[in-house]
């Protein structure tokens, strides 16, 4: 009989991914064979639900306490880390702190010691700074963005530390352009992390994963984002054609979901966060596969719309906003079963073959 530890033992202990129906016929045999009331009936599945739920919490826990940073950051790939709660602990762990960083550690609370100068910037240097302006409108129209409990007093004031961070990001690097939709990175790692260790860490990730989107033009992103139709076309190769035909080949439509990590076109905390889980701890081009795997689950859809750019276009761009969290795991692990089968060493001859198609 499988019981529920060693359900997800054995899937975060796994090094394939492991197939959706195979990972849901595991956790159906944990849940009938193992969970029985009065020896004879079933829990409820929200009573199952929870005890799921309470044996994951505490097997990252466990983890955690043991500072397990690899099998951390499996969970963080295959299932996610549950709460804002332990991704202030375990993002940190998981993030490598830039050299200028200590990282102590008291009881399992962690304690970040940075030099306090080393992103100071006073008033007029932040209010004087280029992308001051663009920065201060971007941030005051994404009300969405913040959390719905937040007291207007609350949002205001998160809204400001926001401006600051994003403007001391760019003040320390002054090489990095910034673009619409990197205040939507920040907010997220200032809303799990707080105002006074974000830092750090949003510069490690920004160097690590964003710094392509920080050039003076967008070359190196388009060049990036075009790698999305040859993935695609590994899952689908109908859809790929029909969507080349129609006149979105230029995957423009994505350009939000790459650059902003799905933060800028979601509404759901919990699903960015998960997101979020999954590519701090991946390769940089990770929301590229989550894009194909995306355009892979409508693809029947898609395949009966107009064949026009303007059709298609709108149709693709809602794509995300319109996935529950169910579907999100089922995404994700597809996703990640597309990078180990396509890894991103083999994407410019994809590429290549692709474009000589067409």
């Amino acid at each position: 009989m499988v019981t529920i530890e060693e359900f997800f033992e054995s899937n975060i202990n796994s090094d394939s991914d492991n197939d959706s129906a195979l990972m849901e016929d595991a956790l159906s045999e944990v849940i009938s064979s193992s969970i029985i009331t009065n020896g004879s009936s079933s829990l409820s599945d929200d009573e199952n639900f929870l005890i799921i739920s309470k044996t994951k919490s505490d097997r990252i826990k466990e983890l955690l306490n043991k500072k397990n940073k690899r099998q951390l950051i499996k969970y963080a790939k295959k299932t996610g880390l549950i709460n804002i709660l332990y991704r202030k602990q375990i993002w940190p762990l998981v993030i490598r702190p830039p050299s200028y960083c200590t990282v102590e550690y008291d009881n399992n609370n962690k304690l970040y010691f940075c030099p306090i100068n080393y992103y100071a910037a006073d008033k007029n240097q932040i209010e004087s700074h280029r992308y001051y302006g663009q920065v201060r409108m971007d941030v005051e129209r994404t009300l969405k963005r913040f959390p719905p409990n937040y007291s207007d007093s609350a949002r205001i004031e998160l809204q400001e530390e926001l401006i600051i961070t994003v403007i001391k990001m760019l003040i320390k690097h002054d090489y990095l352009n910034y673009y619409q939709g990197y205040h939507d990175i920040c907010l997220t790692f200032l809303i799990v992390l707080d105002a006074d260790l974000c830092l750090p860490f949003i510069d490690t990730i920004t160097k690590s994963h964003f710094k392509d989107f920080m050039e003076p033009t967008m070359e190196k992103t388009r060049d990036l984002l075009s790698y999305l139709m040859p993935l695609i076309n590994c899952v689908n190769s109908e859809c790929a054609e029909y969507m080349q035909r129609g006149g979105v080949g230029n995957v423009m439509f994505a350009l939000s979901w790459f650059i902003t990590w799905y933060s800028h076109v979601l509404d759901d905390l919990d699903i960015i966060l998960r997101l979020y889980d999954l590519f701090i701890v991946s390769h940089f081009l990770m929301p590229i596969y989550v894009a194909a795997e995306i355009v892979n689950f409508h693809a029947d859809q898609i395949l009966s719309i107009d064949c026009d750019m303007p059709s298609l276009h709108q149709y693709l761009t809602r794509l995300p906003s319109e996935l529950d969290s169910n579907t999100w795991e089922e995404i994700i692990n597809r996703s990640l079963h597309l990078f180990r089968n396509h890894h991103p060493d083999t994407l410019d001859v994809l590429n290549d073959e692709w474009i000589k198609r067409w």
